[in-house]
């Protein structure tokens, strides 16, 4: 922390240097100071009062109050308890449950009041609102940051996502990884890091933050509730110089990238408005066909491996030694071995304080994560093979997804092809029973599974919402329209021929899952080449490639007045659609 101390030391009072930009929900950008944030810190932490467990919760949203919370609880040497974006009241109240005191900027307030009949904090605890235009004027003086070096725990932060496990996060830990980071990297290289990722969340808590306030740089903030589409003109106009990639993000570049391309314009000045490209670099796991796709459009993401157990970053790769399809070599402070059965195993300078009874025994912090370590050092992650057979159960992740989106859509006409995995179109009919409307017509082209799936359904009291039909590829071009939902759970070879089968039954709007791997190199080309389609992959089990559909479907053959061959389908309800 000793880098981060210095810069505010140094540029606490500078009124002219900007630590916060907010773009507004109509373009226009609003600029903090190092001056004007550091003097609400200041006044914040003089109306605090952390108890005797010096330990306080911060429930902040994206906003610069969120950096006032940490730059106060920092020059007091407090603990800060953040709850990460998206916590349930459960695990938030065991993230909080021996605060002192909790600070909350409009959102954090709102979250309370939403959970009022939760008990989420400790009886008697006070809230102090976080309002930086409040606060600035409030302000007594200068910002201070103490003279000691001691080590402390300065953050508390869960074990893992959505676990209610906590860890304790030293200073000098956070000290020996941002040391470890810039000594990696071109100097400046956080100067303006975008905030694509939330500020609670691990990957700004114990790096980008503290990265870009050590090189005294600027943090910058987008419009609030920005769509993942409109990224690149967003970050075309705010010109970063590091930014983190999600899944969701990554899928805009690529299409923007290409857009550019088309058009003749430098895809770094189309996208970032700089000459060059920023620091790429992962802000959750991005898929490898991703990453790959982002490297061929001069797009290079640098991807790494962290956990809080090790306050953040184990291994990166950086500019000067990228390997792609591994989460690069170990940092400096980190010490990775591979354990006898495999599995990594981390020690050095950033282990974290386990504050639970299932800390390491032996000196080594046990990630649970299978990777091998080549010869030049670079770890590679050990994927379990994503592939299902036929018949497999099917995972309880898909499942609730399929489940949330009929419900989710209330979506009245649903298409799934095959289903390798017996459970999927149970998923569909549970949901559409939920809403009291809508119909799910699955085609599975081997007989004896359409019938064991057809007795399935009655027994489950699912039968009137699914229609099974023992059908083939080319019937999907006589499934009902338009199509709201549609499911592509099969053999890889098939789903670019079974996603144009019935492209001509869709509708603007029309949502295309393709589950596991079954998703091809030609499929996603034809997904995420941003003409018909806005597409993206969800980390959820063994991965789902999710499109959305653009444009109108091309209009469909005539039917023969023959209609459906009567002796290729079955069902078991009977149900009036348009053909």
């Amino acid at each position: 922390m000793r880098a981060v101390e210095t810069v505010l030391r140094r540029h606490a009072e500078d009124g002219d240097r900007p630590l916060v930009e907010v773009t507004a929900e109509d373009g226009t950008a609003v600029v903090h100071s190092y001056r004007e944030i550091t003097r609400a810190a200041r006044a914040l932490g003089d109306r605090l009062d952390p108890g005797p467990r010096h330990r306080v919760g911060i429930l902040c949203g994206d906003t610069a109050e969120a950096v006032v919370a940490e730059l106060a609880l920092l020059a007091l040497r407090v603990t800060g308890c953040p709850v990460p974006p998206g916590a349930s009241a459960r695990t938030a109240a065991a993230l909080l449950a021996d605060v002192s005191a909790v600070l909350a900027d409009a959102r954090g307030l709102a979250l309370l009041a939403a959970w009022a009949d939760r008990d989420v904090l400790p009886e008697g605890c006070p809230v102090v609102p976080v309002d930086l235009a409040a606060l600035t004027d409030a302000a007594p003086g200068a910002y201070r940051v103490p003279d000691d070096d001691r080590d402390w725990i300065c953050k508390i932060l869960p074990a893992s996502a959505g676990s209610a496990g906590r860890v304790g996060i030293r200073a000098h830990a956070v000290g020996a990884h941002l040391d470890a980071l810039r000594a990696e990297l071109p100097a400046g290289a956080f100067a303006r890091c975008a905030v694509t990722v939330p500020l609670g969340a691990l990957a700004h808590q114990v790096a980008a933050t503290p990265m870009a306030l050590a090189d005294g740089g600027c943090l910058l903030l987008p419009p609030r509730g920005i769509p993942a589409t409109a990224l690149p003109e967003w970050t075309a106009t705010v010109r970063p110089t590091a930014l983190a990639v999600t899944p969701p993000a990554a899928t805009a570049l690529i299409g923007a990238a290409r857009t550019a391309r088309r058009e003749g314009r430098a895809v770094p000045a189309a996208l970032f408005g700089t000459p060059g490209v920023p620091l790429l670099w992962c802000g959750t796991e991005v898929p490898h066909p991703l990453l790959r796709e982002c490297e061929g459009l001069g797009l290079p993401v640098y991807a790494g491996y962290g956990l809080a157990g090790n306050t953040g970053a184990v291994s990166w790769n950086t500019p000067a030694a990228r390997r792609s399809g591994t989460v690069g070599r170990p940092l400096s402070h980190v010490r990775a071995e591979i354990g006898p059965d495999g599995e990594l195993l981390v020690s050095g300078d950033g282990l974290a304080v386990s504050l639970g009874s299932d800390g390491p025994s032996d000196g080594w912090l046990h990630t649970g994560v299978r990777a091998a370590i080549d010869a030049d050092g670079f770890v590679h992650l050990v994927r379990p093979n994503p592939a299902r057979r036929t018949g497999e159960p099917l995972t309880p992740e898909i499942g609730r997804l399929l489940y949330s989106l009929v419900r989710s859509l209330r979506a009245d006409c649903v298409v799934a092809f095959d289903g390798t995995a017996d459970g999927s179109l149970d998923q569909l009919a549970a949901g559409a029973r939920a809403n009291g409307a809508g119909h799910v017509v699955g085609h599975v082209p081997d007989a004896h599974r359409a019938a064991d799936t057809r007795a399935r359904l009655t027994a489950a009291g699912l039968a009137p919402w699914a229609e099974v039909r023992h059908a083939g590829l080319h019937d999907l071009g006589r499934a009902p329209a338009p199509v709201d939902l549609a499911l592509l759970d099969c053999r890889p070879d098939l789903t670019l021929p079974a996603l144009t089968a019935l492209e001509g039954r869709m509708r603007p709007g029309t949502i295309v899952l393709a589950l596991g791997s079954a998703p091809t190199g030609p499929y996603l080309d034809r997904v995420r080449d941003g003409a018909d389609y806005l597409s993206m992959p969800l980390p959820v089990a063994a991965g789902v490639e999710v499109s959305i559909r653009l444009t109108p479907g091309p209009r469909p053959p005539p039917r023969s007045p023959s209609g459906p061959r009567t002796g290729h389908a079955h069902s078991t309800a009977q149900r009036r659609v348009n053909p």
